[in-house]
């Protein structure tokens, strides 16, 4: 096990019952023996990017403690993308999904290994995972470049707020 640190967990879904899928994602969340949420984010709409044409995604994201592997944890939450009915490899590049639960950034870490890149590579270019983000870890930095977040450009677009955060 690593030391204890301070992870934020991105959540999105455009399929089905979205909140209702992201409220039971945070509930797994909650259940791993050594991870304690912090925080929830509020929710977020926006369009998706890239991909074929799709509906709209709800995004949020999660501020958790844990001692767990970068590596540990992204297999974790990649067996409750399974659970909750999301297929990898994705049939459609960037194509819609029940869940998607991404490693957004750790506290004074980078992480570069196939298939694992934290801070999330197209973080500083979604105003829809980072600002959800900053709502959690506004101190939060670049590990790599000493970058806050906060300064970025895209933390400050215009983006849909439509639920606050709960429990």
């Amino acid at each position: 096990m690593d030391h204890v640190r301070r992870i934020v967990i991105g959540l999105g879904s455009n399929l089905g019952d979205r909140l209702g899928t992201i409220t039971t994602a945070v509930d797994q969340i909650r259940t791993h023996r050594n991870v304690h949420v912090l925080r929830r984010s509020p929710l977020y709409e926006s369009p998706a990017v890239g991909g074929p044409r799709q509906g709209d995604y709800l995004n949020g994201a999660v501020l958790i403690v844990t001692s767990e592997s970068a590596r540990g944890i992204l297999d974790w939450l990649l067996e409750i993308e399974r659970s909750l009915g999301r297929e990898r490899p994705d049939p459609v590049r960037w194509g819609p999904r029940t869940i998607d639960l991404d490693l957004l950034w750790i506290e004074g870490e980078a992480v570069a290994e196939p298939g694992l890149y934290v801070p999330h590579p197209r973080l500083a270019e979604r105003t829809f995972a980072l600002r959800p983000l900053l709502d959690i870890a506004p101190d939060a930095v670049d590990f790599r470049t000493g970058q806050a977040f906060a300064d970025l450009p895209a933390a400050h677009l215009p983006i849909t707020r439509v639920a606050e955060a709960s429990r």
